[in-house]
Formats: structure tokens, C-alpha cells, sequence
């Protein structure tokens, strides 16, 4: 018969191994959920919508029905989903099957977006970014920029790649936060192209800039990225190398626009309207224009239809494809300080493939 002592040491090998054989059986059930888990989410995403979230604090459930028993989490603004498929509830309201990263569950429909080219002949918005962007936290990453872009109904985006510095030596340099912009409209795939500043002051440096931003097109190839090179022209307020000499600006970017013809890369200028007028209207090319309105809304006219002194150019308002109304948003509708363009679609629309 079994001692006092001997009864114990069996209890607790007993416990032990009960505590261990728990702890197996816990470990099984977690991971045959993981498995299960991992089957039932691990979806084919490569034919799926490219979806984003536009609001912020959006519920990610577990099932079509909002409860706070069936969350998995919320989604922070910009956060990309893969939209699987469109559910009812039995109260008619619509949601989105979705994958989000690892998981798989159900978004309401009004806090999902995702891009819808307009193909239709009529003026559409454009959006052109920089690093000044990202530096005045416009946008803090691309799914930001990508919300964005779907909560405004922007049809065309321009991202500045490089550019020329406006001090004496006028060295070249390449935008830092290009790609972030890029990734955006990759995700969403929206047609974009790329705009540079250009400051030559003579032929060699205008050689200079073609075979740079060549390199960075070539380096920067996509099937979205389509639309026209955009040379930028700008007066820098006394601060541009190239502000002096306004009367052989239309020589220099006329020569900078046919050194890219030879290289089978289309542009585009932008400049600002009146000094476009001015000095640059006479060049054998298209127009990005910018004047800014008063009004803080879209326009639901054409630059032509403004009092300028500039429209009476005809020439040159034949010539313009493109609009920049805005640096500061517009009212409720772009609710960022950001520029924004109307853009004639009949021109730009042929660059799509």
C-alpha cells in the first residue's frame, strides 16, 4: 500500500500531466483555427477591385451585419482592400466582401471606393503633387493620396519627378516622394504622368535635362504611366536662374520641346497663363495653364470663359488642354489646399491604352 508520500508524488505528476495534456489540446484547437482561418481567407486577389477606404474609423466585421460582437477591427483612411464581391443584409443594406492584408470579411459599400475612368468627352479634374505635399502633410502616405483621389473624382494625376535648383550652379535633383504618389496611382490604376521643373539657361544644360529625365522615364516605365511629359516653365519671383531672360525663354523650351520629339517622348507646357501669354504662346506645343479663380468651387466653365487679357489670344486658346484653377482646394468638394486642373478629356483620354 502506497505511503502518504508516494500518494502525493503520483497526484501531482497526475496534475502535471493533466496540465500538460490541457495545454496540448489548447494548442491543437489554436491551431487548427489558425488553419482554418488561413484556408478561409486565403482568397485569389489577382482579379479583384482595387479598393480603398475613404473614411476614417471604418468597421471591418466578421460577417455582413454591423455589431460590435462580430468587428475584427477598424480601418484607418487610405487603407487598401480587395473588393471580392457585393452581399445584401435582409435590410437591403449593401456591403463589400473584402480582403484586407491576411483576413477576409465585410465593409459597408458607402466606406469602399475605387477608381472609374471617365471615357466621356467632357472637362475632368486632375491632381498634380509634389514633395511640398508630403512637407505640408497634405498626405502622409499613398493610401492617403489614393482616398483622396477617389473622394475627389479625379480623372488624371501628374507627379513631379525632378528638377532643375534655382542657384547659380542649377544642379539637377530628383523629387524624393515621387514614388509614394506613384504607388497610389499604381494601386487605384489611374492613369498618371510626371512633370519637371525646368531652369536652362543655355543649350548644354537643356541637353542635360533630356537626357536625365529620359533616364528617369526609362527608369520609371508603366503601363499608366501615360500621359505627356510636362515641362514646368515658371517665373520664381526674382528667385529662378532663368527669370532674366524671358526674351529667349521661347527659343530655349522650344528647342527643349523638339530635343524630346527626336527622343519620341510627348510634353506638354505648363506655365502661368499670362506669362505664358506673354512669351511662350508662339511654341509649337500644347498648354497646362494656371490662373486661379476667386470662387471656391469647381468651375463649371473653361478658362476662356474668364476676363483675362490672355483669352483674347487665340491662338493660344486653342492650345490649352489644361487648367490649374486652384492651389487651395475647392470648398467642400477638395477639402485640402492642394492644386487642382480641369483638364479637357477629348486630349488626354487618347493617351490611355
Amino acid at each position: 500500500m502506497p505511503s502518504i508520500l508516494e500518494k502525493i508524488v503520483i497526484n501531482r505528476k497526475n496534475i502535471i500531466i493533466t496540465i500538460i495534456t490541457l495545454i496540448l489540446i489548447i494548442f491543437i484547437i489554436f491551431l487548427v483555427l489558425k488553419i482554418y482561418v488561413y484556408i478561409r481567407d486565403s482568397v485569389d486577389v489577382s482579379t479583384a477591385i482595387h479598393g480603398v477606404i475613404i473614411e476614417e474609423n471604418t468597421v471591418f466585421y466578421r460577417s455582413p451585419k454591423e455589431s460590435k460582437w462580430k468587428d475584427i477591427r477598424k480601418f484607418d483612411l487610405g487603407e487598401y482592400v480587395y473588393v471580392l464581391e457585393t452581399k445584401l443584409d435582409k435590410n437591403g443594406k449593401e456591403w463589400y466582401k473584402v480582403k484586407a492584408k491576411d483576413r477576409v470579411g465585410y465593409v459597408l459599400k458607402e466606406k469602399v471606393d475605387y477608381f472609374k475612368f471617365s471615357n466621356e468627352d467632357k472637362n475632368v479634374l486632375m491632381s498634380d503633387v509634389s514633395k511640398f505635399n508630403i512637407i505640408y502633410k497634405h498626405f502622409n502616405n499613398a493610401g492617403e493620396y489614393a482616398a483622396f483621389l477617389l473622394n475627389s473624382n479625379i480623372n488624371y494625376a501628374y507627379i513631379r519627378i525632378a528638377g532643375r535648383g534655382y542657384g547659380n550652379e542649377g544642379k539637377l535633383y530628383v523629387d524624393p516622394n515621387y514614388k509614394m504618389f506613384v504607388e497610389a496611382c499604381e494601386y487605384l490604376k489611374l492613369p498618371y504622368g510626371f512633370y519637371y521643373i525646368d531652369e536652362a539657361i543655355s543649350s548644354e544644360e537643356l541637353n542635360e535635362e533630356v537626357e536625365f529625365i529620359s533616364k528617369m522615364l526609362d527608369e520609371n516605365k508603366s503601363y499608366l504611366c501615360v500621359l505627356p511629359l510636362v515641362i514646368d516653365v515658371e517665373n520664381h519671383d526674382g528667385e529662378g536662374r532663368a527669370d532674366k531672360i524671358w526674351e529667349d525663354r521661347s527659343v530655349l523650351v522650344s528647342e527643349l520641346v523638339n530635343r524630346f520629339k527626336e527622343k519620341n517622348i510627348e510634353t506638354l507646357i505648363y506655365s502661368n497663363a499670362k506669362t505664358a501669354n506673354e512669351y511662350l504662346y508662339n511654341i509649337d506645343s500644347k498648354f497646362w495653364v494656371a490662373y486661379y479663380t476667386l470662387e471656391n468651387n469647381i468651375p463649371n466653365y473653361w478658362y476662356t470663359d474668364t476676363n483675362q487679357e490672355e483669352v483674347k489670344n487665340l491662338e493660344f486658346m486653342n492650345k490649352i488642354v489644361a487648367w490649374q484653377f486652384t492651389e487651395k482646394g475647392a470648398g467642400e468638394e477638395i477639402n485640402k489646399p492642394v492644386d487642382i486642373s480641369l483638364v479637357k478629356n477629348n486630349y488626354f483620354k487618347k493617351f490611355v491604352k
